[in-house]
């Protein structure tokens, strides 16, 4: 069953649950955790492998999409070096161009984030940047290839 019952509704189970919010008097620790729980070097240690899992956690929605669009950049930089690059005429357009896109999503996405407009287009802008990632990857992993 992978399906647990929380504040009368269902819910799936992750496989790294995190147990939900450290407790609200600021201790996070149970006391009968043994003698580690009871430290502060195993309070550390368990708040750090907390947020740890609760990263993982995040970590995987929407995984799916994540993994496709980095697939698909790897894909488009291929695409890019072999199709446009044959003749060898579009190669600086080419490379300045994928500079500039790429800057741009960087800018885009790693500015304050009190600038940042919330909402839909910050969740566009973060599925582009996996995208970019992609076609980065896929540029680095070109220019083993071509230097051998």
């Amino acid at each position: 069953d992978g399906y647990q019952m929380k504040n009368s509704r269902w819910r799936p189970v992750f496989a790294l649950e995190t147990g939900g919010p450290p407790n609200a008097d600021g201790e996070d620790f149970e006391e009968d955790s043994g003698f580690l729980g009871r430290t502060r070097l195993g309070r550390l240690a368990q708040a750090a492998g907390r947020q740890l899992l609760e990263k993982l956690n995040s970590a995987r929605s929407k995984s799916p999409t994540k993994i496709f669009l980095v697939l698909f950049g790897f894909y488009t930089a291929n695409a890019l070096a072999t199709i446009l690059g044959q003749t060898g005429d579009w190669d600086v357009l080419v490379a300045g161009v994928v500079v500039a896109a790429i800057e741009g999503i960087g800018m885009l996405m790693y500015r304050k984030p009190v600038t940042r407009p919330p909402g839909r287009f910050q969740s566009f802008i973060s599925m582009v940047n996996f995208w970019k990632a992609g076609v980065c990857l896929g540029l680095f992993v070109d220019a083993f290839k071509l230097g051998s």
